[in-house]
């Protein structure tokens, strides 16, 4: 009897359940250039436009989260060495990006820039945060990296943004330095986290 009580409660448990997503990774078409402008703007406002100057986050996401600037990102990838990986639910709704840049270093990582690759940009849709979505993202490009032969992969995060900084410890990155992240005339300190491959 104590059996079925308890199977019983277990059962009616009234804690709310997080949807749950088919997500598939791959590259991103230049006709996905509206829906990840729509969640690098929105993502990067609600976790950073707090900290800068109205003005300057404004010129910020037109210049940057635009979905004009994002296509043509996109449409220079090849000649700029940038890989965009979006993240799709099972309907093909984009839920995230994260980009692979090559050839650019951080005089902290003190190695040629041959050696390692950048892991930028890694934003999910706000309704999508805490499901496994940017871990599958960032195991995209960790993939990517190692297949072309890259040993280290290294990013920059806010420092005061905690969840990331805990996700990617988590991940087995480290912190190597510290580097400024401009968005106007506001200058904020990035850390610079690094995994070796």
């Amino acid at each position: 009897m104590a059996t079925a009580k308890t199977a019983s409660i277990t059962t009616t448990s009234q804690v709310p359940s997080k949807p749950t997503y088919e997500v598939t990774v791959g590259e991103a078409l230049v006709s996905d250039a509206t829906a990840i402008a729509l969640i690098g703007a929105n993502t990067f406002t609600v976790t950073f436009g707090f900290s800068v100057p109205e003005n300057d986050l404004a010129e910020f996401l037109a210049t940057t989260y635009s979905a004009k600037a994002i296509e043509a990102e996109l449409l220079s990838a090849q000649e700029n060495n940038i890989s965009t990986f979006v993240a799709r639910d099972e309907a093909g709704a984009v839920l995230g990006f994260v980009q692979l840049v090559r050839e650019l270093t951080e005089p902290c990582l003190h190695s040629d820039a041959s050696t390692h690759a950048e892991l930028r940009r890694l934003y999910v849709d706000v309704s999508a945060h805490g499901r496994g979505v940017g871990s599958k993202l960032i195991a995209a490009v960790e993939n990517r990296a190692k297949a072309e032969g890259f040993r280290t992969l290294w990013l920059t995060v806010w420092e005061d943004n905690t969840g990331a900084q805990r996700l990617y410890q988590k991940l087995g990155y480290v912190k190597v330095g510290e580097t400024d992240f401009a968005t106007g005339e506001c200058i904020q300190t990035d850390w610079v986290l690094a995994k070796n491959l």
